[in-house]
């Protein structure tokens, strides 16, 4: 993955440890030893309206510069989202618009690494139109102590420093402090909303249920006799590849970056 900042947004409630500046700091240090360098960033947001506020300001960044951040947020929350320093919270659902914005900015090199969640409630807002909202979300599965934090990320940002792997930084992170944390790459993402739609909505029954209600309810222009809904169900089957290809295209930009049909592979497996 490509990036050349770390940015670490600073949300610790006041009278707590602030693990963001010691990170910041720590980070700053061993990031000298690697040519080039990244940037390393602090930022404080106390709330979740300056959060929501500096995404923008990254995408713009992004645009204009060229700039491609590693997203860090030191907070509280759930796995249905972050909690800032004022208690306010913002879920995944606030979230996914202007994530997918800075991703859509990066190339898809979004990388987001937040102290408070391991974000599988994300993967609830995502549906068969949405585009990746990043290139990879880690986080750990558990409440973790300050000091398992700042062991295990400084094992994660020495190895991205000098990897550029997310996935190798995750497994560095990961034999500081065991079974606590994971990473949820858009490959992750993609393929768990589609296997949810084919379990739900692409089995023979479900396909036929399907077919009924497209039957009971056929396009204002057509003029003809009654369609059956076995023919509606047929057909529905007959297009999953192809909506498996279109989605996959939009998900990982392909579009916009013609270069994501080789860099990212999902394997298509056809429904029953």
């Amino acid at each position: 993955m490509r990036f050349n900042q770390i940015l670490i947004v600073d949300s610790i409630p006041a009278g707590e440890r602030n693990t963001a500046r010691e990170l910041h700091q720590d980070v700053g240090l061993r990031a000298q030893v690697f040519a080039p360098a990244p940037e390393l960033l602090y930022r404080r947001v106390e709330d979740r309206e300056e959060f929501l506020t500096l995404l923008p300001e990254l995408t713009a960044a992004a645009t204009t510069t060229g700039d491609v951040p590693v997203l860090h947020i030191e907070c509280h929350g759930s796995n249905d989202g972050l909690a800032f320093a004022d208690g306010s919270f913002a879920n995944w659902a606030d979230l996914k618009g202007p994530l997918t914005s800075l991703n859509i900015a990066t190339g898809m090199n979004l990388l987001v690494v937040v102290s408070a969640c391991d974000g599988s409630a994300l993967t609830y807002t995502l549906g068969l139109v949405d585009r990746a909202p990043l290139h990879g979300l880690i986080g750990p599965t558990r409440a973790v102590a300050p000091e398992e934090l700042m062991r295990a990320y400084l094992a994660f940002y020495e190895t991205l420093m000098r990897t550029r792997s997310a996935r190798q930084a995750v497994d560095a992170m990961r034999l500081t402090t065991p079974d606590t944390f994971v990473y949820r790459a858009a490959q992750w993402l993609f393929q768990h909303v589609w296997d949810h739609y084919q379990a739900t909505q692409e089995t023979p029954d479900a396909r036929l249920e399907r077919g009924r209600r497209m039957a009971a309810n056929p396009p204002d222009d057509y003029v003809g006799p009654p369609i059956q809904p076995e023919v509606f169900a047929h057909l529905l089957a007959d297009k999953n590849r192809e909506f498996f290809d279109n989605y996959r295209r939009k998900f990982f930009l392909c579009d916009l970056f013609p270069e994501h049909e080789a860099r990212f592979t999902v394997r298509y497996e056809a429904p029953e």
